[in-house]
């Protein structure tokens, strides 16, 4: 059979529209495969290929490749054909490219499956059997009671009699279509879409457009026509939702933490409430350690697997003892009145019980279709999981450089474990078990959230472990010789260090990102939504060297550093020794340490000329008097971070990949050795700051973007929000409008420099405003830490007179909720605590506890944990309905 792909567009000189698709004739999925198509004139592009008899399905999508090998791929998830039943010896896909819009967003998961559900049925397959012609087109939020329709010339459309158009159906990616067989099929036949109202059985709106054109086709064969820019009038739906992470929620069945099932109640409650999302943090496995330093959700050992923390073990086996039974509920009631989560204690539970119902249950679950079917589906990633488990507690250490015989990773060697002869095959088995469990849980908990009409909303952190599954199955897909991190803050004055890899991105290339496509497709089983932490990764990461314990000595990359023939073009005084190592003279040693100071400098440093210093072999980087440190039981000796200072004490870093080239130091202006500049030398260096860190890299950290973030973005229909705080560079927001990715506005956290608070009134569509995040404290404290920027935010933003309060009283909070409801922003988000902080009787005593991260600690306790029980929450009518209210009133 031929298949004709046909497509409007005007190209500029350089570009060729191509064609990719899983069948070998388009590349196999690969952009660098893809063939191009032929210009047929007046913009108009068709490429022949012939498929094979027995191929029945396949994905395509298309691009524009410049002269450059550049792919510039068309937004929207990949198309699908499916040619069941197919009696034509020609199909024409007739398609029309789809550019970006902001109503994109409206076409995800949330909108189409559950807060605008249709029955997806099997009549929408069916339209594509024995049709000649099928007509599809994208729709978003179309109300349950209506249908999309279409009328036209041709009397299978109804020859414009609108009390007879042609029903379209539905499908989960929102492209509504329907097939006919035309009575006059030599002829063209013009068309319109409407809307049409099941109930009342007519059309109650029709396209306002020009009517639309199906040219003729040969005997013997079919044309699929699917259009863009639907031409009736849209809904802007806003919603509100409620964040909080699993680990923080309290039930009566929890105990000591939070458990993915606590998710029905509190959908229970957020229904009640008006809410319709629930967000949560990440949830995939972090045991490395064994300690409560595990609690950071962040730094993950398999991107894949769920966390066992989540795992309600009560309901794991009908078969455990009275006296077991007893105990575990014992247990449960004494972990779950602590105030905070005891994570080490919680995990102990937690296995002993798995361990006890896996012995109980291996015999009969292990050859069961459902848990056979659950590991064949998933042996991808969850045999090499279940092994790192294994080989992690044998060696007592989540290093596998240290693993012996499997320190490197070998499929053979895995697959050796899961023999039922092998000694250890129960031993590994055993988190296959729990990984089952924890689906099946995490699934049941998100069907009904979902069947209450309210969504859950995931997220993916930007890094991996490096100690992680993930990195022992492919090294070759990470930097393991960097850190991953982040330029000073509002969290940091010296950066953020993450201690992850950072990605090798031209690798993952290779293959179309396959990784990154598998991780959000095994996440899409539970989530609608998702939010990418520190989404400016993808467009440049901090790379920091992995001699650094802090990140100020870090650099973006990718990035354009200076040669040294650019840095004397531009009037910059250059010398290594100066600039490019630790400023230590001794006058700074005087300076820093005082009295100390000759004591520091015999110690740590040793003079290489006049009045000049330098750190001893022994002490010359970060990590090295960390661990000195550490050895003489130390860390939080103040000296350590006096000669941290110092360390980072340069103008210009080198690139490590590019001999001669060079990076200027973040927040350069703050160093003593930028400080003992002439000012002529500073003017200049300031003029390079500036343009390096503002202007050079827009438009090169844009195209890395998009070389990446498509294939993250339509790798499943879920919608996509992007933490995008922080040093912003201007092209992040042209980049996620036109992937319709939902921005992140922190009111006291504007993108904006030139303001201290963000102004909800003019937020974007597509964007998600928010009091606060996980990294931040509540309103409540944050209203006492500054006295006077809470001043000014009194009198400038709630735009009361007077003095403000010492605290943030109930109608304060209040205040602040409704400035974000009314927002235009697609969605308003806020932690728990905050809407508890409205009501007086509801709001916990001690603000300061209902902290869950302080980013600046790397070594934070991620503890928090909700002070009064779910069900105590959906009983408060008073508080329910009076959010509910507030949320209708903004039309949410």
């Amino acid at each position: 059979m031929e298949v004709i792909f046909q497509i409007e567009y005007h190209t500029y000189w350089g570009q060729e529209p191509i064609v990719a698709g899983t069948c070998s004739s388009l590349g196999n999925g690969l952009w660098a495969n893809a063939p191009r198509m032929e210009h047929k004139g007046n913009g108009l592009w068709n490429l022949h290929i012939q498929m094979p008899s027995g191929e029945k399905e396949f994905r395509y999508k298309y691009g524009i490749r410049n002269a450059q090998g550049e792919v510039d791929e068309e937004v929207g998830t990949w198309r699908n054909v499916t040619l069941n039943n197919f009696p034509y010896k020609t199909l024409l896909l007739s398609d029309a490219w789809r550019a970006p819009h902001s109503e994109d967003a409206l076409l995800s998961t949330p909108y189409t499956s559950v807060f605008y559900p249709h029955n997806f049925s099997a009549n929408s397959a069916k339209a594509q059997e024995g049709y000649s012609h099928l007509l599809c087109v994208r729709a978003a939020c179309v109300p349950q009671d209506h249908l999309l329709c279409v009328t036209g010339s041709d009397e299978a459309l109804g020859a414009w009699n609108e009390r007879l158009p042609l029903l379209m159906q539905p499908n989960e990616d929102g492209l509504w279509q329907t097939g006919f067989v035309p009575r006059h099929a030599q002829h063209s036949i013009y068309y319109r879409y409407g809307l049409y109202n099941i109930e009342q059985k007519k059309i109650v709106q029709s396209e306002q457009r020009p009517d639309r054109l199906l040219e003729s086709i040969a005997k013997n064969s079919a044309v699929w026509r699917t259009d863009e820019g639907l031409a009736i009038q849209k809904v802007k739906p806003r919603g509100a939702g409620v964040a909080i992470p699993i680990f923080s929620l309290r039930s009566k069945n929890s105990g000591g933490v939070g458990e993915f099932l606590d998710i029905k109640p509190m959908a229970d409650w957020a229904k009640n409430a008006g809410l319709s999302m629930i967000q949560v943090l990440p949830v995939n496995d972090t045991s490395s350690s064994g300690t409560w330093q595990d609690s950071y959700p962040y730094s993950a050992i398999s991107v894949f697997a769920l966390h066992p923390l989540y795992l309600s073990v009560d309901s794991l086996t009908s078969k455990y003892t009275a006296q077991e039974k007893a105990q575990l509920s014992k247990a449960k009631e004494t972990l779950n009145a602590l105030t905070a989560m005891d994570y080490e204690k919680v995990m102990q539970l937690k296995w002993r019980y798995i361990s006890i119902a896996f012995e109980k249950e291996k015999k009969t679950l292990l050859g069961s279709a459902n848990f056979k079917k659950f590991v064949e589906e998933n042996s991808e990633w969850l045999m090499p999981y279940a092994a790192f488990c294994f080989l992690r507690d044998k060696y007592k250490t989540a290093d596998f450089s240290e693993w012996r015989e499997y320190a490197e990773y070998s499929a053979k060697k895995v697959e050796a474990l899961f023999n039922p002869k092998n000694a250890d095959y129960e031993s590994v088995m055993i988190h296959c078990f729990a990984q089952y469990h924890l689906h099946t849980q995490l699934v049941e908990a998100t069907t009904y959230a979902r069947g209450k009409g309210v969504i859950l909303k995931g997220d993916i952190p930007i890094g991996i472990s490096r100690n992680s599954c993930d990195a022992w199955v492919a090294p070759e897909l990470y930097n393991m010789n960097a850190q991953a991190g982040a330029p000073p803050d509002a969290f940091s004055t010296t950066g953020q260090n993450w201690g992850f890899p950072t990605y090798n991105w031209a690798r993952m290339a290779h293959d179309g990102y396959t990784w990154w496509k598998q991780r959000l497709q095994k996440m899409s089983a539970y989530f609608d939504a998702f939010r990418i932490d520190h989404i400016l990764g993808f467009f440049r990461i901090w790379e920091i060297p992995l001699h650094s314990v802090q990140g100020l000595l870090g650099y973006f990359s990718p990035a354009l550093p200076l040669s040294l023939n650019e840095l004397d073009q531009r009037g910059a005084w250059f010398d290594a020794d100066r600039l490019c190592s630790p400023y230590i003279r001794k006058h700074v040693l005087q300076e820093v340490f005082g009295k100390e100071a000759a004591e520091v400098q015999d110690f740590f440093m040793e003079e290489y000329k006049p009045h000049c210093l330098r750190f001893k072999e022994a002490y010359n980087t970060q990590r090295k008097l960390e661990d000195f440190f550490a050895q003489n039981k130390k860390e939080n000796h103040p000296l350590k971070l006096q000669l941290f200072d110092l360390l980072n004490d340069v103008v210009l870093i080198e690139d490590k990949e590019q001999s001669a080239h060079y990076h200027p130091r973040i927040a350069m202006h703050y160093t003593r050795s930028y400080r003992d500049l002439d000012e002529q030398q500073k003017q200049r260096l300031d003029a390079i700051y500036v343009d390096f860190f503002y202007h050079r890299h827009n438009q090169f950290w844009k195209e890395q973007a998009m070389k990446k973030l498509p294939a993250v973005r339509y790798a499943t229909n879920m919608l996509v929000c992007g933490e995008d705080l922080g040093m912003v560079p201007s092209c992040v927001p042209d980049v996620m409008q036109h992937l319709s990715m939902l921005s992140l506005i922190i009111q006291r956290m504007p993108n904006d420099s030139s303001v201290e608070f963000a102004s909800l009134e003019h937020a974007p569509y597509l964007s998600v405003c928010s009091p606060g995040s996980h990294d931040t404290s509540g309103v409540r404290e944050w209203w006492e830490e500054d006295k006077a920027a809470t001043q000014r935010f009194y009198n400038n933003v709630l735009h009361k007179s007077g003095e403000a309060p010492a605290t943030c009283e109930p109608w304060i909070a209040n205040e602040i909720i409704v400035q974000h409801l009314h927002a235009p922003s697609m969605w308003a988000v806020f932690p728990l605590q905050d809407l508890l902080a409205t009501d007086e009787k509801l709001r916990y005593k001690d603000a300061r506890a209902e902290r869950i991260n302080v980013p600046s600690n790397p070594r934070h306790y991620w503890r928090y944990r909700m002070h009064l029980p779910i069900e105590k929450l959906i009983k408060q009518q008073e508080f329910n309905q009076k959010l509910k209210d507030m949320i209708g009133w903004a039309r949410r």
